[in-house]
């Protein structure tokens, strides 16, 4: 029986809509729960290897308070830079960072940062040794203190919570890097 042509509109019609639902749920699912990322330097290493994916997590930043918790992994928009980056968030409003000793301190009090593959090697690195996070900002550096270009660094060093795109989710290496 040879199938008449309603019936191949309808299955035509119905295959479109199925596709048609499929992206609008991908657009919606990558735009309000979760973003892909390539880690595109070696900042973060070895947390987060060069070239990695990265899959950030939005919803907390549509919903609720957007601040991250000190030690989150966030992506962000640098204006200074104009660029997306993955950065640790080290302060948050109200602190104020310091380094001795290749230690950082927040409030006067060392930070333990058991995620760093050596320690007592962070050090400021451009002219300002005191930070004072200014409230609704953020402080961040990468966990390859010796080669991250971060809050350190920068002439802004605050980062305003509202260019936080999203909090680590998941990292993915599928190769080492060569």
């Amino acid at each position: 029986m040879v199938p008449s042509q309603h019936s191949v509109l309808k299955g035509a019609f119905e295959w479109i809509v199925v596709v048609a639902i499929a992206l609008v749920a991908t657009f919606l699912i990558r735009s309000f729960v979760v973003e892909p990322f390539v880690v595109p330097t070696g900042s973060m290493e070895p947390t987060l290897p060069t070239k990695s994916y990265f899959l950030g997590w939005r919803l907390p930043y549509f919903f609720g308070d957007p601040t991250p918790a000190r030690g989150d992994i966030v992506m962000f928009r640098s204006e200074e830079l104009g660029e997306l980056l993955v950065k640790r968030v080290i302060g948050l409003g109200g602190d104020t960072i310091t380094f001795a000793d290749g230690d950082v301190y927040v409030n006067g009090e060392a930070l333990e940062e058991t995620y760093l593959p050596e320690q007592h090697i962070t050090y400021p690195t451009g002219a300002t040794e005191v930070f004072e996070v200014p409230e609704g900002c953020i402080f961040v550096m990468g966990d390859n203190r010796t080669g991250s270009y971060d809050s350190r660094a920068w002439l802004n060093p605050y980062i305003p919570v509202e260019q936080i795109r999203s909090r680590a989710l998941v990292d993915i290496a599928f190769l080492p890097e060569c």
